[in-house]
């Protein structure tokens, strides 16, 4: 996403600052932090204030109906399995911000390198704990409400895929044209 994309005639930084403004998260003096971007459509930001947990703010290219939002919808059904997610804290569809738990920027690979054995093997464990309870719960929980159960992995979706692979990570991140 370029710095001069808008919602509402706002870019991205004044749809930061007044996302914080209206939404009652602590952020009385904050430092606001772009973090490394990705292949998507989305920026996000690391929202650092004296009063209150870091959290961290999704800003999508432009207006969102975030009821709609596949991420929403699969949230849902994490918190009710339920399993580690970061949780949703806000949002605003007219700015196309969504605000999120920081889970922070330790990775499970970059953890494992610096942890012991034993420390590896506990985690492993914790790991397929948490993939046996996706497949369980996820069975409990099957239901047309719920967007894992209806998506198919056919070739329009395939096709959807690599496209926007094609427009927001080669061309858009990586700055490659395919000709």
């Amino acid at each position: 996403m370029t710095e001069q994309q808008t919602a509402n005639g706002l870019d991205v930084h004044d749809r930061v600052d007044r996302y914080l403004k209206q939404s009652g998260l602590p952020a009385e003096n904050a430092r606001v932090v772009p973090l490394t971007g990705d292949a998507s459509d989305r920026r996000y930001f690391r929202i650092i204030s004296a009063d209150g947990a870091p959290l961290v703010l999704a800003v999508h290219a432009g207006p969102i109906e975030f009821s709609r939002m596949p991420f929403a919808n699969v949230a849902r059904l994490l918190r009710q399995m339920p399993l580690p997610a970061p949780a949703i804290l806000g949002h605003s569809d007219e700015l196309g911000v969504v605000a999120l738990q920081d889970l922070g920027d330790v990775t499970l690979q970059a953890h494992l390198g610096a942890s012991s054995p034993t420390e590896h093997a506990a985690l492993y464990r914790q790991a397929v704990a948490l993939i046996e309870l996706l497949q369980r719960r996820g069975a409990d929980l099957e239901s047309s409400q719920y967007l894992p159960y209806g998506v198919s992995f056919d070739v329009e979706k395939l096709s959807w895929e690599l496209d926007f692979f094609v427009r927001h990570f080669l061309e858009g991140y990586r700055g490659i044209s395919l000709s």
